[in-house]
């Protein structure tokens, strides 16, 4: 559900008003320098993407809060597993199976092993299991 017009007008209005204070300060971001700017164009979307992504993580966050549209987490039910051991690759979806003591590949219902990011600092996006786990 989304806010109506009028809501979404005395919204704008609050986060202006709110934003009001920084309009001069500017924001440093990977060598790109960011500023508030107010300025609409005909549709009353801000001109400045800055403005209108900050905008738009400020509507988003007050319809969550009004009608409780934020997404309550739930966990898939675990498959019963399948003899034997993941090799679908896929297994950066798995679920921990409590009555076996498994973990749970959810693409191919076999037992896969807990992966571990190589270094969250790298671009490398490879995944490697636990080394107590061999």
């Amino acid at each position: 559900m989304a806010l109506s017009p009028k809501e979404k007008k005395e919204l704008q209005q609050r986060f202006e008003k709110q934003l009001l204070p920084d309009l001069d300060l500017s924001f440093e971001l990977n060598g790109e320098v960011y500023k508030f700017n107010f300025d609409k164009n005909e549709s009353g979307d801000y001109i400045d993407s800055f403005t209108q992504a900050v905008w738009g993580g400020y509507q988003d966050a007050e319809e969550w809060e009004k009608y409780g549209k934020h997404q309550e987490i739930e966990l898939p039910e675990c498959p019963g597993p399948v003899e034997g051991w993941c090799d679908c690759d896929k297994c950066k979806s798995m679920f921990f199976h409590k009555e076996k003591n498994i973990y749970v590949c959810l693409s191919c219902h076999k037992q896969t092993e807990p992966f571990l990011p190589i270094d969250w600092n790298s671009n490398d996006y490879d995944w490697l299991p636990y080394e107590d786990e061999y």
